[in-house]
């Protein structure tokens, strides 16, 4: 518990303070019409998450807990890159290079062969998805929380420290950062912070697969994400479109902007469908875990073209006059 609550407390007391610096060095996120945000806000917030996350691994090696420190040092440098691009912008060469190297340091950690494969795969695919889903307020702060606390109960569960660890962490410095990101935004994670937790993210599921972990129920949590993704990609790719470009075209924008949930509406209910698909693989038999996200990701996905429907079908048709 004691990590958890440190890395909390140190990113809820250290926002304030990195909020300040942003504005100072003039780190600020400007709204256009890709963006869904109306005001001015500093980007970058994700340094105090990278504090909290520290001093909570810290603490715990202190305490005698088993802290995979290659595999969270290979988090926190892919944060660091991530802060980079906040700052200057890089290139995706540099970027992508930088997340393969993260996830071959994962696979290290966690013993090297075919782990080192793994972790170059899933370190850049992970990052990468936290990376497009952060796009409206609460919305990283929740779903990572409930992949920490997933990944904190598994660990215990089956006694892998190096994930409960690492799962307590994450979801305490999510959880801190969260007030100061919903509902109102004075402060967003910033590449900085989504590459953090996509990397933290990366090194939990990639480490626990040394482990008697379930991968399954490890991966769970970002089922969503995956299925918002990867169903935008698909859609770019038959347009032939940049897949790497700004845009407003998953599902969980389209709520916010065409049927006008709030964002924090929004960011509850994928929380929650993330924990509802968590449980199916924690709980339920293969198939039935597959069912249900199918049916929870399918519903997800389409809801916005249902919603957009249904208000189409409301608006009363204009009247001409012959």
């Amino acid at each position: 518990m004691i990590p958890f609550f440190l890395s909390l407390l140190i990113t809820l007391a250290a926002a304030p303070v990195v909020r300040w610096l942003l504005l100072h060095r003039g780190i600020i996120d400007v709204p256009n019409h890709r963006s869904s945000h109306t005001s001015p806000t500093p980007r970058g917030g994700g340094l105090a998450c990278l504090l909290g996350v520290m001093v909570a691994l810290v603490s715990a090696q202190v305490l005698g807990v088993r802290v995979p420190w290659l595999a969270a040092g290979a988090a926190i440098a892919l944060g660091a890159i991530g802060f980079a691009d906040d700052r200057a912008g890089l290139s995706p060469v540099v970027r992508l290079s930088g997340q393969v190297a993260g996830g071959l340091l994962m696979g290290v950690a966690a013993g090297g062969g075919w782990l080192l494969v793994a972790g170059a795969v899933i370190a850049p695919v992970v990052v990468n998805i936290v990376n497009f889903m952060d796009g409206i307020n609460g919305i990283t702060g929740l779903s990572v929380a409930v992949w920490g606390a997933t990944a904190w109960l598994v660990g215990l569960s089956v006694g892998a420290e190096p994930v409960w660890v690492l799962g307590a962490a994450t979801a305490g410095a999510a959880l801190g950062f969260l007030p100061w990101n919903a509902p109102t935004a004075r402060l967003f994670l910033g590449d900085v912070g989504s590459y953090l937790f996509g990397g933290l993210i990366a090194a939990g599921i990639v480490v626990g697969l040394a482990t008697k972990a379930s991968p399954l129920v490890l991966a769970a949590p970002l089922g969503l994400y995956l299925a918002d993704t990867g169903t935008v990609l698909v859609r770019r790719a038959a347009r032939r479109e940049p897949l790497m470009e700004a845009h407003r075209e998953h599902a969980y924008q389209r709520l916010t902007s065409v049927c006008r949930l709030p964002h924090i509406m929004v960011s509850v209910l994928v929380a929650g469908l993330a924990s509802l698909v968590t449980a199916a693989w924690a709980f339920l038999a293969l198939e039935a875990a597959l069912v249900v996200t199918a049916v929870v990701c399918g519903a997800f996905v389409l809801a916005p073209s249902i919603g957009r429907a249904r208000a189409t079908e409301k608006t009363p048709a204009l009247r001409t006059t012959p």
